[in-house]
């Protein structure tokens, strides 16, 4: 364990513990203030997320692609501090400020004995979100990414774990997914950034633009024959958060595997892009989701 990965954690604890004494208008204040700073300033994430946005909304004025921006920033900014907040949160105090919709669809999905594909995104707390559905019944595992910081890691893994979610790591995750899956769990999977082309990524539209997805959740799905479902959760207001699992997607089965992954995943891609339009102030755009993107002659992050 490297010392910088020591301060890193040290910082983290302090400043969870700092965040839990202040009260809450005051920690959301202070957060949303940082952040308009920092998209005020510029640097790459602003210039990244601006691209996005006008690849996205090409008829917007620039003033609301800015203002887009600035309170997807925000957004982010008020998430990290509702993650140190809730990490005190009893599972009754986290179900309490939860308003789950398409329960049915969800319950509906996993009675078919194949699990579920719970397609969903980095909009609203999607932190938070992973630990709900535990609290309504449902047997539950998602994806987790390792960060470089092992400490740091873990005590985001024994956040998701909390109220009963189970973290299947990135590494081996097909193998993990699967089994999942055949425990009737539903598996969630954040899928809507940009993944390298030796890593399984395809080109599929998103804003009427073709970027590189994961193909992993269709392929998984088209062999387990498991439901797909959109779910994200968004805030609406202090301290309140609205979770949404959708009715599942068709997926196509023609008989020819590569086309019916890349319809699929064409479909998600769909799905995602009309949850995002609903609520574009609360998703990630600071990404470099169009990269490498063959319908662009231009680099929008250089």
């Amino acid at each position: 364990m490297s010392a910088r990965h020591l301060l890193e954690y040290a910082a983290y604890r302090l400043g969870g513990a700092l965040v839990r004494r202040l009260p809450r208008a005051s920690a959301h204040r202070l957060a949303v203030g940082v952040a308009s700073r920092v998209f005020e300033r510029g640097g790459r994430s602003t210039h990244r997320t601006l691209a996005n946005l006008r690849i996205a909304y090409p008829d917007l004025p620039e003033e609301r692609r800015r203002e887009i921006g600035r309170r997807s920033f925000e957004n982010v900014a008020v998430n990290a501090i509702d993650w140190l907040r809730s990490e005190s949160w009893t599972s009754e105090e986290l179900r309490a400020r939860v308003e789950v919709r398409g329960e049915e669809h969800l319950g509906a999905a996993l009675a078919g004995g194949r699990g579920a594909l719970m397609l969903t995104l980095h909009l609203g707390n999607f932190e938070i979100a992973a630990s709900v559905p535990p609290l309504w019944g449902f047997e539950f595992s998602v994806v987790g990414r390792p960060t470089g910081n092992r400490l740091l890691y873990r005590r985001i893994v024994e956040g998701r774990e909390r109220t009963g979610t189970h973290v299947i790591d990135r590494t081996g995750a097909l193998r993990g997914m699967i089994r999942a899956l055949r425990q009737g769990h539903a598996v969630g999977i954040l899928n809507d950034h940009y993944t390298r082309r030796s890593r399984g990524g395809i080109f599929a539209p998103l804003f009427g633009v073709r970027c590189l997805t994961s193909a992993g959740l269709a392929m998984v799905a088209l062999r387990t024959g498991a439901p797909v479902i959109p779910g994200y959760t968004v805030r609406d207001g202090e301290d309140r958060f609205v979770v949404t699992w959708q009715p599942p997607l068709e997926l196509p089965r023609t008989g020819d595997r590569k086309r019916d992954v890349e319809e699929a995943t064409t479909r998600f891609n769909a799905a995602l892009e009309s949850i995002i339009r609903k609520h574009p102030e609360q998703w990630l755009w600071g990404t470099r989701r169009f990269r490498y993107s063959p319908d662009l002659d231009y680099d929008p992050y250089a």
